[in-house]
């Protein structure tokens, strides 16, 4: 999951500037609102990111 960065690229415009907003995910390059599920895929994103970094440590 790692290949390149720690984060999650923009579907629309391939940067890895995504941001959480008050109103879901958006890219901070293109301003693209990630859709109801890519949002969801995103979450789960951080949430596994987090965990491995979680278990690394102990």
């Amino acid at each position: 999951m790692k290949a390149q960065r720690d984060e999650m690229k923009c579907p629309k415009c391939g940067r890895f500037d995504l941001k959480e907003t008050g109103q879901g995910v958006s890219c901070r390059v293109c301003g693209y609102t990630l859709s109801p599920g890519e949002n969801d895929r995103f979450r789960l994103y951080k949430i596994l990111m987090e965990e491995e970094k979680r278990t690394k440590r102990h």
